[in-house]
């Protein structure tokens, strides 16, 4: 396995963008993938035109892929307290499978390019873009390895 068929994943809480960028150096990254449906974020510089065009500015490619980010209606039930965390976390999962054509893409371009799964969340085990991941990994046979940094 090579490198490139690595997709990693990472939240940018506790980051500024300086220290975010350094991780992503830190692990070779050369395309972020914005796995958020609605990119804005209250963290200055994480919203996505302006981490699209810092992130391009030091090297590295960002992509955003709505399709991919969990619907308004499950995060509302997971906030009003309707469903607990694994309850969230199965009704994205039901969501992706919906979502074949957006998971082959991001597929393609992981065995190409070493991309790096984006959301807010420190903890992966606590955000969608470990079950993004999951997803994406068994595409095909889970050949291509998840790493979460």
């Amino acid at each position: 396995m090579s490198e490139k068929e690595v997709l990693l994943t990472t939240g940018y809480s506790g980051h500024d963008l300086a220290s975010f960028l350094g991780k992503l150096k830190e692990h070779d990254v050369s395309v972020v993938v914005d796995v958020r449906q609605n990119p804005v974020s209250r963290k200055k510089g994480f919203s996505a035109s302006k981490l699209s065009a810092f992130l391009i500015d030091h090297g590295v490619d960002y992509v955003h892929v709505p399709e991919l980010g969990v619907p308004v209606a499950l995060r509302e039930q997971l906030k009003a307290g309707e469903q607990d965390l694994g309850a969230y976390l199965d009704g994205f999962r039901d969501y992706l499978a919906g979502c074949g054509d957006a998971l082959d893409r991001l597929y393609g371009l992981a065995i190409k390019k070493r991309c790096c799964l984006i959301c807010v969340e420190h903890l992966h085990r606590e955000c969608h873009r470990s079950v993004v991941a999951e997803a994406v990994q068994a595409r095909n046979g889970h050949k291509l390895k998840v790493v979460h940094v």
